[in-house]
């Protein structure tokens, strides 16, 4: 009989761990936590552990130790391996994940906003999903990488999508919509930047990242949500937070 993995993480507060958890809870593997915490997903992911498929047990004996942001933005796993988050479109509050543009592009959301500085976002799911091919393959890990999106936006791209979304929840929210919000505007003409593109700009380098996915079940780093999407439950976070 295959032994299951052993994932430890902590703490399991944020909205990224708490995603993290509710996916690896879908796999046979054996989720170790702190007492506290072991209590309190059982309690939430009752139903789900009654499948019998996932087990929560009190331990710190783990193959694979997930530390959420003991620095900014950064996951550390097993005291070796930093995976350094950037321009993250999270669905609810992460202590210890910063990003101060989106912040600032958020706080303008009602008013107008220029900006051609580069962003490369990449939706929490896709963070997520990236994380639990980690924990389910046990690649090899280098000592850092970096998880970002491979399209780029500009600031002033991000915002008008950003508002535009915000003002249609607005319209439907109070039933005052008028044809605008109605119509489906075409999304930015993003370009996908090639992993291994020589040209990257101010993007961090995806290749550690994709290699090790790669190792993991052969797919590498293929976002798969859709940004329209991420926004979209990014502002629901925000809007209900």
């Amino acid at each position: 009989m295959r032994r299951m993995v052993r994932v430890h993480l902590h703490p399991i507060d944020g909205s990224i761990a708490q995603a993290f958890i509710e996916r690896l809870l879908m796999f046979e593997i054996t989720l170790c936590l702190d007492e506290k915490d072991a209590k309190e997903i059982q309690e939430r992911h009752a139903t789900l552990l009654q499948a019998g498929i996932a087990e929560v047990v009190v331990s710190n004996d783990s193959d694979l130790q997930f530390e959420f942001f003991p620095e900014a933005n950064t996951i550390q796993v097993n005291d070796s391996c930093s995976i350094v988050l950037h321009d993250v479109l999270p669905s609810g509050r992460n202590s210890g994940l910063v990003n101060e543009e989106l912040e600032s592009i958020w706080n303008s959301i009602e008013h107008s906003m220029d900006g051609n500085a580069s962003h490369y976002w990449v939706a929490e799911s896709d963070v997520v999903d990236a994380l639990v091919r980690i924990a389910l393959h046990q690649p090899q890990l280098p000592e850092s990488m970096d998880i970002a999106g491979r399209r780029r936006w500009s600031t002033q791209q991000t915002h008008h999508e950003l508002q535009m979304l915000y003002n249609r929840t607005r319209a439907g929210s109070t039933g005052q919509f008028m044809a605008s919000h109605l119509d489906q505007p075409a999304s930015p003409k993003i370009t996908v930047v090639p992993i291994d593109a020589i040209q990257q700009g101010t993007r961090p380098s995806l290749g550690p990242l994709h290699n090790v996915l790669v190792e993991c079940d052969g797919h590498g780093w293929q976002p798969t949500s859709p940004l329209r999407t991420a926004m979209m439950v990014y502002l629901a976070g925000k809007l209900n937070g």
